[in-house]
Formats: C-alpha cells, structure tokens, sequence
C-alpha cells in the first residue's frame, strides 16, 4: 500500500483504527479512524517488488536490543492511495493532491 501522496497532506495517527474494503474491485476503499476516506487503484510494478518485516530483538546478556529484517513477499502491484471525496449522488472518487 502506498500513502505517501495521501500522508504528505494529512496527519495518519500510526494507531488509528482502519477498514479495506474492495479488494477484488479496481478501486478498493481504504477508511482510517471512520473518518478519512481513500480510494485506491493498482499499479504495475517494474521488475519485482519486496516486502519486508522488522522486529525488535531481545538483547543478549552482554549486548543491546536490535532490529532484524525478513523478506515476506513479493509484489507485483502497488495497491495507491488518493483522498476521496463524495459526489452529490453519492459516488465516491478521488482527487488529486
């Protein structure tokens, strides 16, 4: 998931409660904290993307905590995030930042 158009204009708590929806459609429905409302669309990669894990490490008895990371995925598209808005007829679409 890409939000970084969507981040850049407003604030995302990190723990805000969120809802996906949509996902077999071509524009799923990504709503943060029941309040912002974003619309996504797929984006073909070029050559192949990787996600990848961190977690914290519990110290060793001489050492400090560290972070590891580990691939989890593979991705072939990017799932992009717009705000959007609702028409009048209660159509939802989104806008450019």
């Amino acid at each position: 998931m890409d939000l970084d158009d969507v981040s850049r204009h407003i604030d995302i708590p990190p723990d805000a409660p969120y809802t996906l929806s949509g996902l077999d459609t071509l524009n799923p429905i990504l709503t943060i904290d029941g309040k912002i409302k974003l619309v996504g669309e797929y984006l073909e990669t070029i050559g192949t993307c990787l996600a990848f894990s961190d977690k914290e490490v519990a110290p060793a008895e001489n050492g400090k905590p560290h972070k590891t990371v580990e691939p989890v995925a593979k991705i072939h598209k990017i799932l992009k995030f717009r705000l959007a808005l609702d028409n009048d007829d209660g159509e939802t679409r989104a806008t450019t930042l």
